[in-house]
């Protein structure tokens, strides 16, 4: 085994750090980020910077979530279709209909070597072609997330969480209810596949999954 004087090791650390740091950061800058709402409700769907795609569909914070992982390649060729096209000449846009049960719509682009953009538009608006292809690759997006609005009412309305009780979450990970905190409004589960452990509050179980899998003593795993 050979040791490193010491202020090589921390040379070799330091030039390490940035690469570190942009995994870090890419599980956490929202690459694309588009959402439309009016009184009631909003759809949004992210794709972050590491291929996970977050949609969120529903009433106004009671919104059901799915997630979805796109693999290297196919998170490049999303990438790709979304940089190939230049919107950088579109300065502002043409207001359309109006009305409070209108979709008013935001999309956020940060893509990579290009800068930050932002187009609000309403969800009927005539758009110019250039910003429609990129709606279209967005909203693609968003399809990869299976029906989340299905999935959010198979837990029962009634459901009582207990220790043992396996729930399944919208992107289809099993967690296992452990415990109750002191107070008994917050639950800790722990993931049945990889050891992951969560902790949510009662009130919002039904916000985060979307089935019960099993009581204690009825099923493997």
């Amino acid at each position: 085994m050979v040791r490193l004087p010491g202020w090589l090791a921390a040379v070799l650390l330091l030039a390490a750090l940035p690469s570190l740091a942009q995994t870090a950061s890419d599980r956490i800058v929202e690459v694309v980020r588009y959402e439309c709402a009016n009184e009631l409700g909003r759809r949004e769907v992210t794709l972050f910077g590491n291929g996970t795609i977050r949609l969120r569909d529903g009433e106004i914070g009671k919104e059901a979530m799915g997630l979805y992982e796109l693999g290297p390649r196919e998170l490049e060729a999303y990438l790709n279709r979304l940089t190939e096209v230049d919107l950088s000449r579109l300065d502002r846009l043409e207001r359309g209909v109006e009305g409070s049960w209108i979709e008013r719509c935001d999309l956020i682009l940060n893509l990579p070597g290009r800068e930050l953009q932002v187009f609000h538009f309403g969800r009927y608006d005539s758009l110019p072609l250039d910003l429609s292809r990129v709606v279209r690759v967005v909203e693609e997006l968003g399809t990869k997330v299976k029906d989340i609005k299905k999935l959010a009412d198979e837990l029962p309305v009634d459901y009582d969480p207990r220790p043992g009780d396996v729930l399944k979450r919208a992107d289809g990970e099993l967690y296992r209810i452990i415990t109750f905190t002191m107070d008994k409004r917050g639950i800790e589960l722990e993931g049945v596949r990889t050891p992951i452990t969560l902790f949510v509050l009662r009130d919002r179980i039904r916000r985060e999954f979307v089935e019960l899998v099993s009581r204690s003593g009825k099923r493997d795993f």
